[in-house]
């Protein structure tokens, strides 16, 4: 049973960043704090409220959808919502000290900072599309690479996590 759920959130984590997102975005209200203690319940953000039946029961039900317990689908919303954060936080920079292109680990992009100097611009429009475009194509392979990673992180979490279910 672990490893069938194991390997069917693989699937659905893999095809999509998205897998465990919540049909309402109602249910979870971002937290921008840099640091965040969720004692207890082990499911973080995911855990729904004490007083808010109605959440419990809706979160139930798409869990009993998936054929998974509650406490799986908290744990994939987790590990989702762990992976998305150090996508949205990774900063990939390439390029040179004319053109340079820094980015986040989205795609497309919610980060992108594009840098030409005035060396860069001195190099004609030819050269400096040239490096500019080289500049883009590195930064868009490094930030792939990185969505892979932060991939293999959410997967070695949930294997942890599933060895104590």
């Amino acid at each position: 049973m672990k490893s069938y759920l194991v390997s069917s959130i693989l699937a659905l984590a893999i095809g999509s960043t998205s897998a465990f997102a919540p049909v309402a975005t109602t249910f979870f209200k971002k937290q921008h704090s840099l640091t965040q203690h969720n004692m207890f319940s082990g499911a973080g953000a995911a855990a729904p409220k004490e007083d808010d039946e109605g959440q419990l029961k809706e979160m139930e039900k798409i869990a009993k959808a998936m054929g998974m317990s509650l406490e799986e689908y908290q744990l994939g919303i987790n590990a989702r919502m762990r992976m998305e954060s150090e996508i949205n936080e990774l900063r990939v920079k390439s390029g040179d000290d004319k053109v340079s292109v820094e980015r986040c680990g989205n795609s497309p992009p919610k980060h992108l900072v594009i840098t030409v100097t005035d060396e860069g611009k001195a190099l004609g429009k030819a050269a400096l599309e040239e490096k500019l475009v080289a500049a883009l194509k590195d930064a868009s392979s490094k930030s792939k690479k990185g969505r892979e990673q932060a991939q293999q992180k959410m997967m070695q979490y949930i294997a942890e996590q599933m060895k104590g279910m």
